[in-house]
């Protein structure tokens, strides 16, 4: 696990398959400022939050929260990634939407229209969020800060 934290929430937004374009739903992991992440083996508090993304591993109590709220987000293989990681499929044809077009290109559903950030204060009333005040520990190969309120 590289990231840890006290609690988490997850982010709900919906946009077109880019498989069958029907509209469809999709969830993000966020975690809030001062969560830790592990660097050169030590554990370093994070003073902004942070968008998870390539997640590869969760903990079972993360898992069962995640499957029970957004079963449409599950561990399944990348060929993009050549790895599995948990990653959002189309509630209608069951294709894979990855990560990369949601968080890291401009437009993505978990980022603002003009830059590779999470969601900016313009587009944040299009995603909507559920606090979870549990545990949350991961292995995230994506992660991106959150910008400051």
């Amino acid at each position: 696990m590289n990231v840890r934290s006290p609690a988490y929430a997850i982010a709900n937004a919906s946009a077109a398959c880019a498989h069958c374009g029907a509209w469809t739903h999709l969830v993000a992991l966020v975690l809030p400022p001062d969560h830790e992440v592990l660097v050169d083996s030590v554990w370093e508090r994070a003073p902004l939050g942070a968008w998870l993304f390539y997640v590869e591993d969760l903990s079972e109590s993360v898992q069962a929260t995640v499957r029970e709220l957004s079963p449409w987000y599950r561990l399944a293989p990348s060929e993009a990634r050549g790895a599995a990681y948990w990653m959002n499929h189309c509630e209608h044809c069951g294709a894979p939407q990855e990560d990369h077009e949601l968080h890291c290109e401009p437009g993505g559903a978990f980022t603002s229209a003009d830059a590779q950030t999470p969601q900016s204060t313009a587009f944040a009333g299009a995603i909507a969020r559920l606090d979870v005040p549990r545990r949350f520990t991961a292995t995230a190969g994506g992660y991106s800060h959150e910008p400051p309120a």
